[in-house]
Order: structure tokens, then C-alpha cells, then sequence
């Protein structure tokens, strides 16, 4: 029983189905939508200066997205991006020779001249400003603290309470 073939099946010659690119994507559209609800790319143009073909926002993104789908090294990026959707996780279709090591170290020189702790407070000033973060308290990291010596308290009382003491010192 032979059926007669549909004018699309015609018009191509073949009854394959049209080809389909399929990306593992995993978390990357989530992380890429909050890299553009904070501006993350723009701040970074804004900052840092460059003639080169990519703009150093989007390759800044490519590594956090590298970083966040199990880190390869930094000489692999082009690796990565070939296996990915560059206009989905990009906002644009990004060649992946464009990620070639010389071009992210160049980027990564460019970042370090300008400062990373500026650069991270710019972003992070940005993501206040959209977010509205609470900042009513404050948290640090005290595992990266060592302290060494004798912490005594004064041996009179009363010169205890007269010490504006900013934190006390406790044991534990």
C-alpha cells in the first residue's frame, strides 16, 4: 500500500525530517537571564576598554557560564562554545573561535589593569540598584581570618567599659 507523498515530502525530495540542534543547556538561560537583569555585560563595556572582536562583557559572561557548567580551562573555551547555543546563552550568535585562549587572556589583562575589585563593586552596585538588596546586615567570611597572640582584657573593670571596643573577642 503505497500513499502518495504530502507537497512538503515533494518540494524536498526526502521524507527525513528537517535537521535539529539540540544544546545541553542546563542552568546557563537561568544564569545568563540574571547576568542581563543586572547589566552584567554593559557595566563591564562600560569599564573596560577594547578593539578586539568580542566585547569583553560577553566574554566575561562566557566564562562565568563556563565556570558554572563544571569549569574547563580557560584554553578550552572554544571547546565549550562549539557544543553550545552562543545565541541563547550569549544574547547574540557568538563564534566559538572567538573564545581562542590569546583573546581571553587578552580580556583577562584588560580586567586586571582596570582592577577586579572595582570591577566587582561596580557590579555589584548595579545589582543593588536593580535588586534592591537588603543592607541592613552585614556578613564576612572569618574562616579566611587567622589571628594570632594574647587577647587579654584590661585588668580593671571600669577601663573595660571606658574602651570603645568596636567587637569583643570571645573564645570559640
Amino acid at each position: 500500500m503505497n500513499r502518495a507523498p504530502s507537497p512538503l515530502e515533494r518540494d524536498r525530495g526526502l521524507m527525513l525530517p528537517p535537521k535539529i540542534e539540540v544544546y545541553q543547556v542546563q542552568h546557563l538561560p537561568i544564569v545568563k537571564a540574571y547576568a542581563d537583569k543586572i547589566g552584567l555585560g554593559e557595566v563591564i563595556n562600560q569599564l573596560v576598554s577594547t578593539e578586539m572582536a568580542i566585547d569583553p562583557g560577553t566574554m566575561v559572561l562566557g566564562m562565568i557560564l563556563d565556570t558554572l557548567s563544571g569549569r574547563s580551562p580557560l584554553y578550552r573555551l572554544e571547546e565549550f562554545f562549539a557544543q553550545q547555543d552562543t545565541a541563547r546563552l550569549l544574547g547574540k550568535a557568538v563564534a566559538p573561535e572567538a573564545f581562542h585562549d590569546d583573546t581571553v587572556g587578552r580580556v583577562l589583562d584588560r580586567l586586571d589593569e582596570i582592577g577586579t575589585m572595582k570591577l566587582f563593586t561596580a557590579c555589584a552596585v548595579r545589582a543593588d540598584q536593580v535588586c534592591g538588596l537588603d543592607k541592613r546586615y552585614g556578613h564576612c567570611e572569618t574562616t579566611s581570618v587567622s589571628v594570632s597572640g594574647e587577647s587579654l582584657p584590661p585588668a580593671d573593670p571600669q577601663d573595660q567599659q571606658k574602651q570603645a571596643v568596636p567587637l569583643t573577642i570571645t573564645h570559640g
